[in-house]
Order: structure tokens, then C-alpha cells, then sequence
């Protein structure tokens, strides 16, 4: 009887121990990781700079303000196979790339003509 009383005073008290532990260990932590990310955003300001110059001849910043109908559509001329199956991030990176090789084929062909004989 008296044994049976000490192990459940035991584990009452293995328990709070835990709940304790747990609280140390996981709760503060993400309380104090939860401040000081609200600290963080709160100094920044969530405006986008005015759209100039570098909109409209950087390529990544044209294709991160479209939306995915235009992605899709710019995909569709740029004759790119499976466009409609992708996901806007990946949707813009093919585009991207395949854009990039474009203009450097093109440049090579304008090179080639350039070139003396």
C-alpha cells in the first residue's frame, strides 16, 4: 500500500518535471522567437518602390509582378512544352531561362554577321 502511494507521488512528480521541462525548453523560446519577429516587421515598411527604369528592363522584376494567366501566356509564346501543369515560382525560372537563351542566341547571330570576311 505504502509502495503503491510512492510510485504515484513519483509520478506526479515525473510529470511536472516534464511540464516543466517543456515549458523552459519549447514555450519561452517561441514566445521570445514570436517578439522578436513582430519587432522585425514592424520596423519595415511593406511598400514596394515605385516602379521605374529597372521594371521595365529587368526581366525577373516584369515577370515577378505578372500574375499566372499572363505567365502562362508569355510561356505559350515563348513556345515552352507543360506550362500549364507548373506552378507560378517554377513557371517564372523557365521563363527566365528560356528568355536568357533567346537573347544570347540572338546575340551570337548578330555577332556571326558583324564579323569581317
Amino acid at each position: 500500500m505504502r509502495n503503491n502511494k510512492l510510485e504515484k507521488n513519483l509520478e506526479r512528480a515525473r510529470i511536472n518535471l516534464y511540464n516543466i521541462l517543456a515549458i523552459l525548453i519549447v514555450i519561452i523560446p517561441e514566445l521570445f522567437a514570436e517578439l522578436i519577429y513582430s519587432i522585425e516587421v514592424s520596423q519595415h515598411k511593406a511598400k514596394l518602390p515605385n516602379e521605374g527604369e529597372a521594371w521595365d528592363k529587368d526581366i525577373e522584376l516584369k515577370l515577378s509582378k505578372m500574375n499566372i494567366y499572363e505567365l502562362r501566356l508569355m510561356a505559350k509564346r515563348l513556345s515552352i512544352h507543360g506550362y500549364s501543369n507548373e506552378d507560378r515560382n517554377s513557371l517564372i525560372r523557365r521563363i527566365n531561362r528560356k528568355s536568357k537563351k533567346r537573347i544570347k542566341w540572338k546575340s551570337l547571330k548578330i555577332s556571326d554577321i558583324r564579323k569581317p570576311l
